[in-house]
């Protein structure tokens, strides 16, 4: 990046200062979007992707700039929002916009995909700049391939032009299909139909079942240290329900006024309990659609660990 040729004031350009650098950016949209709380420089840095010192600096830079206020002291000390400042509520509606432009792309590709040929789609991972293509990877029947494929450029063409973005798109049996990645984000199809895209044996119920109890372990668990996972639920809920999901809506509805309503441990209690609702409602679960890929990794180690 080339240096600034001309300084300019803070009081008249504070924007300039807010968002002086990316760690800026990442910080403010944590705060303001992604948990609405004060955080420690730790969780501070794991949310925004930061290193613990970098999140430091960035903070006490927005600190400086009167966007961010200090809260408690010695290792009890975290960073919230200055809500006094006249630019919170522009800056909340800045990264809401941004967010309802991402889902906007998601709901789009998923109406794209959703072809009773396909079985699975997933984007493989989000790109890093708006030069890089994003690849969608889909999962369908070896006859409908080359029609499936051709269908998709079609429906996908007018997303390009419009967001001036490469899409591209791979077609595969399931036996030939690549696992998704730890960066994937699903798009069609169930976490079972895509976790189980690789050559392994098909499971039982019984042994889905389990599986799915000891992901929602895992999950509680995460549920515990960062009670801000069930808000990011609620997010995906919404535009689930926007787009309307046939028959899985009323699990999706019901899941949604769940979370509305009951307390983080009460969450925690239902997402392990071994009754039949509980069953029935961990098959649509919200939660592993919206963990990041460290938590992902996180939640899959863990289970991978228990007999």
């Amino acid at each position: 990046m080339r240096p600034i040729g001309i300084q300019r004031s803070a009081v008249r350009y504070p924007l300039d200062e807010i968002f002086g650098s990316a760690a800026h950016v990442r910080l403010i949209r944590v705060l303001v979007l992604e948990v609405e709380m004060p955080l420690g420089v730790a969780d501070a840095a794991r949310f925004a992707g930061l290193t613990p010192a970098g999140a430091r600096k960035a903070l006490e830079r927005l600190e400086k700039s009167g966007l961010v206020e200090r809260v408690g002291s010695g290792r009890a000390q975290k960073w919230g929002l200055n809500e006094d400042q006249a630019l919170i509520q522009a800056l909340r509606h800045l990264f809401a916009q941004e967010q309802q432009r991402y889902e906007e792309l998601l709901a789009r590709l998923q109406s794209a995909v959703a072809l009773p040929e396909i079985r699975a789609a997933w984007i493989e991972r989000l790109p890093l700049s708006m030069a890089e293509p994003l690849d969608v990877s889909a999962v369908s029947d070896g006859e409908a391939i080359p029609w499936v494929h051709e269908e998709l450029r079609a429906r996908l063409i007018a997303l390009e032009k419009e967001l001036d973005l490469i899409i591209e798109v791979a077609v595969f049996t399931r036996a030939d299909a690549p696992a998704p990645g730890p960066d994937a984000v699903f798009l069609w199809g169930t976490d079972a139909d895509t976790s189980s895209i690789d050559r392994r044996r098909p499971q039982t119920h019984t042994e889905a079942d389990q599986r799915s109890l000891r992901i929602a372990e895992s999950i509680a668990e995460l549920i515990r240290s960062d009670p801000s996972l069930i808000k990011r639920a609620i997010r995906h809920l919404d535009r689930l329900m926007k787009e309307g999901q046939g028959t899985a809506s009323g699990d999706i509805a019901e899941w949604r006024q769940l979370l509305e309503a009951y307390s983080p441990e009460r969450v925690r209690d239902l997402l392990v309990s071994t009754s039949s609702r509980a069953q029935r409602l961990r098959q649509s679960s919200p939660f592993f659609a919206v963990l990041t890929p460290g938590e992902r990794d996180q939640v899959m180690a863990a289970i991978e660990q228990r007999p």
